[in-house]
């Protein structure tokens, strides 16, 4: 998968900007604050349709624009396609449209149309972090290549939403605990769905994850992944150990445990957004015994692995962003990263110095400054 050229019109702080891509490792580099990190912005919000640092969309626009556009020219296994992503002012309100070859495409097929793995420096903090951001690496990881996934959890959201909303309704006394069944049930079924198809595919990204990490740690130390549920009496449950277990009768009995609970604080307790994806060092939690290295480690070995994840569920490497990473990285891991990535993956990276970027021949580069972009 590749991107052949990339067009944006008042996104962030580009009026117009157009780029062509004939490299399979793109720098961009200048001092801070000068657009670097927009453009990865700009690819993945043609991937996904949303930024990786804000909620709102209306912050992309360039100051004072009634609309932007971004539109990606890509090369997949199946032939060369044109994403166009769209956001403006039409009559007061905000519309967004999203057209793949010319048509209009729902969110659901354009969600992994492109795959795109991203890698920041916040993407550090996945090992030592709150339980929120690995439970995001692993939706965006199976979402990309599994569209049932991705519909169970749009519906589990949405499902949840209605919940808490609900919740906060039933302690205001404007509604009845009996309207909870409806949504109790709910999220028991699409819970226990998506559950099984997170288990099912730590198995695949911790056979994958293994290698990287040992090979990043010099066959020092071993990596292993874990998942882990809390239960109503804070004890943690570990769903691997307990093959044949009915997940979804689970759910449900806690849910109906936990109302009262759940109506005090107007917020569901448990399920699968409460969730946590646990990587250990040497048979050790990594977020609480491993060195401030080893977390990095672990971290890069789980977004590498995430690389090779998709590419053995879509069937081709998917495009890599990095955005300020290298900086964090010791000169050895730097070209570890870059090794691992060189003539097969196609990486775009933002550096303030393009000298810590090992000077590959697949190399191409791009200075950025003030909005504006020279190819050198």
């Amino acid at each position: 998968m590749k991107i052949d050229t990339l067009q944006l019109v008042n996104f962030r702080n580009y009026d117009h900007a157009a780029l062509r891509f004939g490299h399979m490792v793109n720098v961009f580099y200048g001092k801070n604050g000068q657009g670097k990190t927009n453009l990865l912005e700009a690819i993945f919000y043609a991937a996904f349709g949303l930024s990786h640092r804000t909620n709102k969309e209306e912050e992309l626009l360039r100051f004072s624009s009634p609309g932007m556009a971004v539109l990606a020219e890509v090369e997949r296994c199946d032939g060369p396609h044109e994403i166009r992503c769209k956001r403006l002012l039409e009559n007061g309100r905000w519309r967004k449209e999203v057209r793949i070859d010319g048509k209009k495409t729902a969110a659901r097929d354009h969600y992994g149309f492109l795959n795109v793995v991203m890698f920041s420096p916040e993407d550090l903090q996945i090992v030592k972090g709150e339980p929120a951001l690995r439970r995001r690496f692993l939706d965006m990881e199976i979402a990309q290549t599994d569209p049932l996934y991705y519909d169970l959890l749009v519906q589990y959201n949405r499902s949840l939403k209605q919940r808490n909303r609900l919740l906060k309704d039933i302690r205001e006394e404007k509604a009845g605990r009996d309207q909870l069944a409806v949504w109790d049930k709910a999220l028991a079924s699409t819970g226990a769905q998506l559950l099984q198809k997170r288990l099912e595919n730590l198995g695949k990204l911790e056979a994958i994850a293994q290698p990287i990490y040992a090979a990043l740690a010099e066959d020092k130390e071993t990596l292993s992944l874990s998942y882990e549920m809390k239960g109503n009496d804070g004890q943690i449950l570990h769903p691997l150990e307990e093959a044949g277990r009915d997940w979804e009768a689970h759910y449900l009995g806690a849910l109906q445990e936990r109302r009262f609970k759940d109506v005090l604080q107007g917020t569901t307790g448990i399920g699968i957004h409460r969730d946590d994806l646990k990587p250990e060092i040497n048979g050790r939690a990594a977020k609480s015994f491993a060195s401030q290295g080893q977390q990095r480690c672990c971290a890069l070995a789980l977004k590498m692995s995430q690389i090779e994840y998709v590419r053995e569920m879509a069937g081709e490497y998917p495009v890599l962003l990095l955005d300020d990473v290298m900086s964090e990285l010791d000169g050895s891991r730097r070209r570890q990263l870059v090794r691992f990535i060189n003539e097969k993956v196609q990486t775009f990276i933002t550096v303030n110095d393009r000298a810590l970027i090992p000077d590959f021949a697949t190399n191409g580069y791009f200075e950025i400054e003030d909005g504006q972009i020279r190819e050198a």
